[in-house]
């Protein structure tokens, strides 16, 4: 009896075992810190969930809303004004770190005005395709302009993780769970070459920065406060998410 016992035990850590590998290796690359206050800097991770199938990933391209001509929605309603209503100092906020870990080079993505806008990280001997990987950055302190109603800032992230070095048109010739050349945590509806497909716009991390509500209460007229979501536009997307090593251009080919 007492060995019948052991051995259903042993069968049923066995089963959660298994089942925990297949929820990781099913998982979309997210940001190992997804939500912090306001006034707050951090070490972050960029999580890369799994690779292209069966397919290792070779690197992965990071990209923030620039807050320039991003697309703003207050309440899930669209906002005609600048981002500067909602957040006091987003710009030079995300910066890459140096690490060796997974890939061998890391560099910024730089944005028209010279703000750090997202990151690349490549080479050296990557990622298994049935591993996990963390790609890290810093976040410095954002601070919400204290005259909005913001109570939470939401930044839509837009991550290619790639398996292989390819020509734009064939990013998204399938999924990346089905061995296409790169998994593409990105919006579905911005109608570039980057977007996911999917039914729903699943795809991207996100970065929610909230309100400190006892050092920046909300102003008496606002109520409960807003939630503030910001995506990058089309155009971003297309400049900055491309991969440049030593100025030249080297994904997608």
């Amino acid at each position: 009896m007492k060995k019948n016992k052991i051995r259903t035990l042993t069968l049923a850590l066995a089963a959660a075992m298994l089942a925990g590998i297949g929820q990781s290796a099913l998982a979309h690359t997210r940001l190992e810190t997804a939500t912090l206050n306001e006034g707050i800097r951090i070490l972050n991770n960029v999580t890369i969930g799994h690779g292209c199938g069966e397919k290792a990933i070779i690197g992965t391209s990071v990209v923030f809303p620039d807050g320039t001509d991003s697309s703003i929605t207050v309440g899930g309603q669209p906002h005609g004004g600048p981002l500067t209503d909602f957040v006091s100092n987003w710009g030079p906020n995300v910066q890459p770190l140096q690490t060796r870990a997974v890939f061998d080079f890391v560099d910024e993505k730089q944005g028209p005005t010279g703000n750090v806008v997202g990151f690349w990280s490549g080479g050296g001997p990557g990622m298994p395709a049935h591993m996990n990987a963390f790609v890290p950055f810093r976040v410095s302190a954002t601070n919400i302009e204290p005259t909005s109603c913001a109570k939470s800032v939401k930044f839509f992230v837009s991550i290619a993780d790639i398996c292989e070095i390819s020509g734009i048109d064939a990013l998204r010739n399938g999924g990346g769970e089905a061995g296409a050349v790169a998994n593409l945590w990105t919006h579905n509806n911005l109608g570039t070459p980057y977007d996911r497909v999917s039914t729903t716009d699943d795809g991207p991390a996100s970065l929610t920065i909230t309100r400190d509500l006892t050092k920046n209460p909300l102003p008496g007229s606002c109520g409960s406060g807003v939630d503030v979501e910001v995506r990058p536009s089309a155009a971003q997307i297309m400049r900055d998410m491309p991969i440049k090593f030593n100025g030249q251009q080297v994904w997608p080919e």
